[in-house]
């Protein structure tokens, strides 16, 4: 069984290692409403907890078909030896769990997105090592810090639920 650890290091080692400050600062900002809105349902910040909780599980399926989107943009640009099919299949699935994610119970939505976060990162090495150079290894960088921080923000807001 392949380790995460191995999928990174293998990425890392394809490209440079400094991910572009033009991808790093949008993806941090798009960090803080998963917060906010994670903390709002804990803490006083005058944000209704109900009213941040939805906002929570909508912005978590929105940034979810972002990632999913992702693998559109690689179908698109790989060569025609990579698993085109399969990326332009996938990248559909992500929105629509995040949708799905937005009719459940909101513990029920929280926990769809954490794994499917978590799924699609997993499904990012797995790609990045079936397909070397298909997916730069600052990007995959990048998408380990981001999926952290969105699931660690969602995490918070379902063990407040729980």
């Amino acid at each position: 069984m392949v380790i995460m650890s191995d999928l990174l290091s293998s990425a890392n080692s394809q490209l440079p290692a400094r991910i572009p400050l033009a991808a790093l600062l949008p993806g941090l900002l798009g960090l803080a409403p998963f917060w906010v809105l994670a903390l709002s349902t804990i803490v006083g910040t005058g944000l209704d907890p109900l009213i941040a909780l939805t906002a929570l599980i909508m912005y978590g399926a929105i940034i979810l078909s972002f990632v999913g989107a992702l693998w559109w943009g690689l179908a698109v640009h790989a060569s025609a030896d990579a698993p085109r099919g399969t990326l332009f299949i996938w990248s559909v699935f992500p929105a629509l769990i995040g949708w799905f994610a937005t009719l459940a119970l909101p513990d029920v939505g929280l926990r769809m997105l954490m794994a499917c976060l978590a799924l699609q990162w997993v499904l990012d090495g797995l790609l990045a090592r079936k397909v070397p150079g298909l997916i730069p290894g600052w990007m995959l960088r990048l998408r380990t810090m981001l999926t952290g921080g969105a699931v660690g923000a969602l995490g918070l807001a379902w063990w407040q639920l729980v």
